[in-house]
């Protein structure tokens, strides 16, 4: 879906001269816009999107693949639309492993590895920028923070 709102805020910028003026032509109020470029438009109304990208000439369906929408399809794409950017990436590293085993991959361990150790780099980071007792506590794994 953040893939979807860059492509219509690329698409706004190159059409048209702002937000402001895409919002007076699609009669969707502004706020509605910028916030879904900012946020991805999971949450926004289906009509809404539909709009937007026939205003903005963006085709939302591949009539290439085949896609089979069940309920359980449905209640997955709104289950990832809720995850934040760390959920998001742990969902497509887990589907990615799952596509290359399923297709007979030899080295999907090897990239679920890899991707493992991404996921696990980020962590390190993340409690890095936020407290360095605490990063002492992720990469020993053998004291508490109050222990010092």
């Amino acid at each position: 879906m953040k893939e979807l709102a860059m492509i219509i805020e690329k698409e706004i910028k190159k059409q048209f001269k702002s937000v402001r003026q895409f919002s007076v032509v699609s009669g969707i109020p502004q706020t509605t816009i910028v916030s879904a470029l900012k946020n991805g438009i999971g949450g926004m109304a289906y009509e809404s999107v539909v709009k937007i990208c026939e205003l903005l000439h963006i085709e939302l369906v591949n009539y290439n693949t085949h896609l089979v929408m069940t309920n359980d399809v449905i209640n997955m794409v709104n289950m990832f639309n809720s995850l934040d950017e760390k959920g998001e990436h742990a969902v497509m590293a887990f589907m990615s492993m799952e596509f290359n085993r399923c297709n007979s991959s030899l080295d999907y361990i090897a990239k679920a590895t890899e991707q493992s150790n991404e996921l696990a780099r980020r962590k390190i980071n993340d409690q890095k920028s936020q407290n360095p007792f605490e990063m002492i506590n992720v990469i020993s794994n053998q004291q508490k923070p109050e222990d010092f």
